[in-house]
């Protein structure tokens, strides 16, 4: 009996699934059934209380105990909340970056491989200084000749013979691809404290936002104790935690001559010389001198770091 034909060099080939979106989306795999409850258990550890049912823990209970340990160094309570995301439509720059993290786990698509079928042109993320360009841009021109031909000499080789893991050094950087990610609350809060800060590309931002609203969406309304009751506002609580690094500390961490320009440090760093807290700064405040003399401090508005691609591109006037 003649052999099946072979359609690629590696029998471990198979084709990539198509990718829906070229920007990223995050679903939340699954969660604690009872976040908080979890966490305010072994918050009762610290002040003397044993709690080997979670059903004998109020919802008041479980919100201080959060709050509580959103004011301390003691973060180990926030380790007992577990997470698995699956994030999808994100460039390999972005996950050469998330994998740095050492205190998760992750599962990747692997592009040795998965061959890639669907068209660069809704596979390949477009970076904003590009997308912000007009079509007739000669630099935007560039960038869809220079990713056609990338197309067509990946293809050539995968259909003559070329393994895909050699013909995917072809494959530019920012072709989007999906991984497995699962991390804890402590960890989780770590990391998008540093990546949600304009030091780090904007990429971060849309994945942040993706995570906050994977956590607080209704799907969670699956996770109920044996009672029935709702967890849904446990959801919600944890998803209004992610901020830059400042917010957390109240200082601007980082002041190197490496860091990156940042639209909000001064008024970070004039908020923090008045000890003013990181709930506050969306109001105006003013740094008052002994003198009487003083200047008001402009609010900052979340937009600013949150939704700007260029916070930390150039020093003004550059």
């Amino acid at each position: 009996m003649a052999e099946t034909p072979v359609r690629w060099a590696d029998r471990a080939m198979y084709p990539s699934e198509e990718m829906r979106s070229s920007r990223p989306n995050v679903a939340l795999v699954s969660m604690n059934a009872d976040p908080l409850g979890d966490l305010a258990s072994m918050w009762g550890m610290y002040d003397g209380h044993e709690y080997p049912d979670l059903e004998a823990i109020t919802d008041e209970q479980r919100l201080e105990a959060f709050q509580e340990v959103m004011k301390t160094r003691l973060k180990a309570p926030l380790e007992s909340i577990k997470f698995h995301f699956l994030i999808s439509g994100v460039t390999r720059a972005f996950t050469h970056q998330i994998v740095r993290q050492r205190t998760a786990v992750y599962a990747q698509e692997s592009l040795r491989f998965a061959v890639v079928e669907d068209s660069f042109a809704n596979r390949v993320q477009i970076p904003p200084s590009i997308l912000r360009l007009s079509v007739h841009d000669d630099r935007y021109q560039m960038w869809l000749k220079t990713l056609s031909a990338m197309e067509e000499g990946y293809r050539f080789l995968v259909s003559n013979g070329i393994p895909a893991e050699d013909a995917r050094g072809l494959l530019p950087t920012n072709i989007t691809t999906r991984l497995h990610y699962i991390t804890d609350l402590r960890n989780l809060l770590e990391v998008m404290g540093n990546r949600l800060c304009t030091q780090a590309q904007f990429e971060w931002r849309a994945v942040a936002i993706g995570i906050a609203q994977a956590i607080s969406s209704s799907e969670c309304e699956l996770y109920g104790d044996a009672n029935g009751r709702e967890n849904v506002y446990m959801a919600k609580e944890l998803a209004t935690i992610f901020r830059p690094v400042c917010y957390l500390t109240g200082k601007c961490e980082f002041m190197a001559n490496l860091d990156r320009y940042c639209g909000i440090r001064e008024r970070v760093e004039a908020n923090h010389s008045i000890n003013r807290p990181s709930s506050e700064w969306d109001k105006e405040g003013k740094v008052n001198y002994p003198d009487g003399k003083g200047f008001p401090i402009m609010p900052i508005h979340p937009s600013e770091w949150l939704s700007d691609p260029y916070a930390a591109v150039a020093r003004p006037g550059t």
